[in-house]
């Protein structure tokens, strides 16, 4: 055999090994002449906004590190963004400005003297703080304050003043906040100075977001005083006392011209929480002729005069089918009752997949309780369909403790009990006694005055089991900072005597409303 030089040899392989360079499209999986060796994990989990560190393993014959240089990238794997150059130090830490995702995270170590490099990759998924938790909507000496308790991170996990550097940071007179599911961005912050939509990647915000946007002939600018949604429909109440109406069975949808009511809907929608309707059905009050009334806004499809919200009482007269409409006779403007509360539950008193409204009337020191399954208007074309409503509950609670000074109430959608607030005691009342007696549950430290109380009624992640924990905001007097707790309601079945929270956190100004962020998936 012929012996061939180690010169000769290297002149027949040269080509070919040229060629592997030049088809080597950024797969790299060698070692440079030095023997360098980069090691990282294969994948990684991230919280945006908190520090992100990774210490490769680097081993070389002869490893200067002033020999090398670093180039850490974040690739986003959608593709729809550009990557993300994150450091330019061997050993990564950084304040992870990623937005939401998954990426392919690239750390690329270059010789400076050869401008060989070596390629190491892993797997890297992004969380923001924002994106599951408590939202905390505050008033700041009336200036509107979105703050975040952070169930992705375990400690130092309250995030105050969200909204800080846009434009809502300069908005006033906080009102409420509401998920709407059916929307790509699902999260509605209603104030005096305008509704808009939140971003759900970190809350950004733009102009398009506004709630004029939603209006067919987008020139609304009226101030929302209460928006409520249920898939079909989405109704909002404004200042005015006027009603909108948005039919949400073709998604997004628009919202309607107001109707030329000639009387003053207070800023609370009940509507049945659990059940999913045709045409459901939304009730509100009217504060003018001080009776229950339903918006009519989809009664064109049954061929009636969609232009009026009519009271309660007429729907059983025009046909639609009723249950147990002699327990109570709807309340009239004679009777000249004020409006306290309504409320909204997933409570299925008959087992039939329907939840449960709640309203409560008074005169002078009197409360009266009225519990209302509102059900599904389509009954009036087709029978099969059930019925307008169920009259469910109506009780006397002129009896229970401090009553007439309660400021908040809220109502379990897992039995038949009701909670309210009276300075810085809980009471509850097992409604469906035949004599109903507040019994007192806890009491916050003294100094303490409760200014929110409720349930929130989750969405899509478990509702069934996760919309019994029982909310309570308070402020200090002498601090004048507020505290959030989160009382266990599912384990106890509401009965909090004594209860310890099991979430507690501080440093917020006065809450005015509090729900859950959860996971939402937009049903397309």
């Amino acid at each position: 055999m012929k012996r061939i030089s180690c010169i000769s040899l290297l002149c027949i392989l040269l080509p070919f090994l040229w060629q592997g360079c030049a088809d080597d499209k950024g797969n790299y999986d060698y070692r440079d002449l030095n023997d360098l060796h980069v090691t990282i994990g294969s994948s990684y989990s991230a919280i945006a906004r908190d520090i992100f560190a990774v210490r490769p393993e680097v081993s070389a014959r002869e490893f200067d590190a002033d020999a090398y240089t670093y180039e850490w990238k974040a690739y986003d794997r959608t593709g729809m963004r550009e990557p993300v150059l994150l450091s330019t130090e061997l050993n990564l830490s950084v304040i992870l400005g990623l937005q939401q995702g998954s990426y392919r995270l690239v750390l690329n170590v270059r010789e400076k003297a050869t401008e060989l490099y070596y390629q190491a990759t892993a797997d890297l998924e992004v969380n923001t703080p924002t994106s599951l938790g408590w939202l905390v909507l505050c008033s700041d000496n009336g200036r509107v304050r979105l703050d975040m308790v952070s169930h992705i991170k375990k400690t130092d996990n309250v995030y105050y003043d969200l909204l800080k550097g846009t434009e809502l940071e300069r908005w006033h007179t906080p009102y409420q906040l509401e998920c709407d599911p059916d929307m790509q961005e699902p999260f509605y912050l209603v104030t005096g100075s305008g509704t808009t939509r939140l971003s759900s990647s970190e809350f950004q915000w733009n102009d398009s977001y506004m709630i004029g946007n939603e209006f067919g002939n987008g020139i609304y600018e009226g101030t929302v005083r209460a928006l409520a949604s249920h898939w079909p429909g989405k109704i909002f109440v404004d200042n005015g006392g006027r009603v909108y109406y948005c039919n949400t069975m073709m998604k997004d949808g628009l919202f309607g011209s107001v109707r030329a009511n000639a009387f003053y809907v207070e800023p609370e929608v009940g509507y049945n929480a659990k059940a999913t309707h045709i045409l459901p059905a939304f009730m509100m009050w009217d504060k003018t002729n001080r009776r229950f009334v339903l918006c009519a806004s989809e009664f064109s499809t049954l061929g009636m005069d969609n232009t009026r919200d009519i009271p309660m009482e007429d729907l059983a007269g025009d046909g639609f089918p009723v249950v147990n409409d002699e327990l109570f006779t709807w309340p009239a403007r004679r009777e000249r009752m004020d409006f306290i509360c309504m409320r909204n539950t997933r409570y299925d008193r008959n087992q039939d997949d329907n939840g449960m409204t709640y309203a409560i009337l008074g005169k002078g020191s009197q409360r009266f309780l009225y519990g209302i399954i509102l059900g599904e208007l389509y009954s009036f074309a087709e029978a099969k369909r059930g019925h307008a409503y169920e009259k469910a509950y109506y009780v006397d609670l002129s009896s229970c403790t401090d009553i007439v000074s309660a400021g908040h109430f809220a109502f379990s959608s897992l039995k038949t009990f009701m909670y309210y607030a009276v300075g810085r005691k809980v009471y509850r009342v097992n409604f469906s006694n035949s004599t109903p007696v507040a019994e007192l549950q806890f009491e916050l430290p003294e100094g303490e005055e409760i200014s929110c109380l409720k349930f929130y009624l989750w969405k899509q992640e478990d509702p069934e089991n996760r919309s019994y924990d029982l909310i309570v905001g308070s402020k200090n007097s002498a601090t004048g900072e507020s505290t959030l707790r989160i009382y266990d309601g599912f384990s106890s079945e509401g009965n909090f005597r004594d209860a310890e929270p099991v979430e507690m956190y501080g440093g917020f100004a006065d809450i005015v409303d509090v729900i859950y962020r959860e996971n939402i998936i937009y049903r397309q």
